[in-house]
């Protein structure tokens, strides 16, 4: 009788992990996911020195549609890796991408801009390239 209670259980058992290795019983939220890392993927595709790591905060929207923040390694002219974030509106089921902000272009815009002013400023031409190492040093020494 133990045996046949422990081959029935070890049978439900390997049923469950068929059927969830299938995709069936998927929580929405896990689909809706993996269809959001699967169209960041896509769209950082596009962009070079780019590398998709996950998904941070996320939520629904009042008009249906879902938003999440994005995760991302960015490789830099010096080869060094940042991380930045982006904040992504998708549609309900997270399969298309309606709007990508990139939540740390705001604040280097305007890093660069101050830099950029206080060097010309003191008569001193900087480029971009060397600007953004500037940046990474500080960003780094904090």
């Amino acid at each position: 009788m133990k045996k046949k209670i422990l081959m029935l259980a070890i049978a439900v058992i390997m049923a469950q992990a068929a059927v969830t290795s299938c995709g069936w019983n998927v929580g929405q939220g896990d689909v809706r996911d993996r269809n959001i890392g699967n169209a960041t993927v896509t769209y950082l595709d596009t962009i070079p020195n780019v590398e998709y790591v996950g998904l941070g905060d996320s939520h629904d929207l009042e008009d249906g549609n879902f938003q999440a923040v994005v995760i991302f390694y960015v490789v830099d002219s010096a080869e060094n890796k940042m991380e930045r974030n982006a904040r992504v509106t998708t549609n309900s089921d997270g399969s298309e991408i309606l709007s990508w902000e990139d939540l740390d272009t705001h604040i280097l815009r305007d890093a660069k801009q101050k830099i950029t002013e206080k060097m010309e400023e003191k008569g001193i031409n900087l480029d971009g390239s060397l600007i953004d190492a500037l940046i990474n040093l500080k960003k780094h020494t904090r």
